[in-house]
């Protein structure tokens, strides 16, 4: 973990996380102070170099949140997507009407706000 501690630390926010046993959901991972990601190309080659470590966090808790980052636009979160290097998973069918920003990122929901969203899963069909 000494390696990943260079540019990634795991944080916490109180009342905001669940925990489940020794699980916290989800894990939260803040730049490291003393040699922070200061630009979006240093955050994205951190992400490759330390997707091992990345994953494992991810099947531990099940989901990473990325907190404090140099991440300002849709176009560099798709950036960060993709440093991951997961197969892409098209939207295709969705019932919501949703527009693509850029890359895989793409607007929640343009329903008109009169009309109601029921429960749901994302993609669960």
């Amino acid at each position: 973990m000494a390696a990943q501690a260079e540019y990634f630390i795991e944080t916490q926010l109180p009342n905001h996380q669940k925990h489940y046993g020794s699980f916290t959901f989800p894990s939260i991972l803040s730049p490291n102070p003393k040699s922070s990601p200061s630009s979006l190309s240093v955050f994205t080659e951190a992400i490759k170099s330390h997707k091992p470590f990345l994953d494992s966090l991810l099947l531990k808790s099940g989901a990473l949140l990325f907190r404090g980052f140099p991440v300002k636009t849709a176009k560099d979160f798709n950036d960060v997507v993709e440093a991951f290097g997961f197969e892409e998973l098209p939207y295709v069918g969705g019932a919501a009407p949703r527009t693509n920003v850029v890359g895989r990122v793409f607007t929640a929901n343009e329903s008109p706000p009169d009309q109601k969203i029921p429960f749901h899963h994302e993609m669960a069909q």
